[in-house]
């Protein structure tokens, strides 16, 4: 016959065990959640040193634009701030409008490289922020104006469409990028500020082809007026897109 072992010894042992197990058990858990804060803590580390660098080529681009607009503001943009100048008599009637479009143009045409160097290493972002709203206003303002000159031009119809062409483009590229960036949208609001940003060169690039094709002699005055006020932003804006869209193919392989 097997011998019983005492009521209270066993209870005794029962909640030895218990209280073994029960030790164990919270050792394992302590253990484990420092496994996860130390790797949680390590993500979260790399992540506050990621270092957003801009490659040196970007960064010629971008200093190469903002250099080529502050020359283009005062070669090109100034003469017509100045009261009685033979570029402000050919827009009689119309001097507010020529005035807003040029400056407001040139607030966009000096903020859009910081902008894009600002977003682009993640630096200073409250200042990407309150630069990206001048960006946008003086857009708007200038684009504003754009529409009006283009319509009122003296110089053709075709030239008209191709300067309202120019502002729509303006305008859908920046309203895209603001729109990208309210949806968190960060590469696309990139891109489109990108876009934006050459179609504002626009006015740089329309400059330098009249002058080019004045001294090659090529065509009529008519003629480069029409044709420049299209491929000024046309040309840019596909050779952009073509970039972009390149990357993103061949980037993959």
């Amino acid at each position: 016959m097997a011998r019983k072992r005492p009521r209270g010894l066993s209870v005794f042992s029962n909640d030895f065990a218990s209280s073994q197990f029960y030790l164990a058990l919270r050792f394992e858990l302590y253990a484990f959640d420092w496994r996860i804060c130390a790797v949680v803590g390590s993500m979260s580390e790399s992540v506050q040193k990621t270092n957003y660098l801009i490659s040196p080529l970007w960064a010629f681009l971008l200093w190469a634009s903002l250099i080529v607009g502050v020359v283009f503001i005062a070669v090109a943009g100034v003469p017509y701030l100045i009261p009685g100048s033979d570029s402000i008599s050919g827009f009689a009637g119309r001097e507010p409008w020529i005035i807003a479009h040029i400056v407001a143009g040139s607030i966009a045409l000096i903020l859009g490289p910081f902008q894009i160097w600002l977003g682009t290493t993640r630096k200073a972002m409250a200042y990407h922020r309150t630069l990206g709203y001048g960006y946008l206003v003086s857009i708007l303002i200038s684009s504003s104006a754009a529409f009006y000159l283009a319509v009122t031009t003296k110089n053709g119809w075709m030239f008209g469409m191709g300067l309202f062409g120019l502002g729509v483009a303006w305008v859908l590229s920046t309203g895209l990028a603001f729109a990208a960036v309210l949806k968190h949208e960060f590469d696309q609001h990139q891109e489109w500020m990108i876009r934006s940003y050459v179609v504002t060169l626009g006015f740089v690039f329309f400059r330098v082809f009249l002058v080019a094709s004045s001294v090659l002699e090529i065509g009529m005055i008519e003629e480069r007026l029409v044709v420049a006020s299209w491929i000024c932003w046309a040309f840019p804006l596909l050779a952009t897109e073509g970039v972009i869209q390149g990357r993103k193919i061949f980037g993959k392989a």
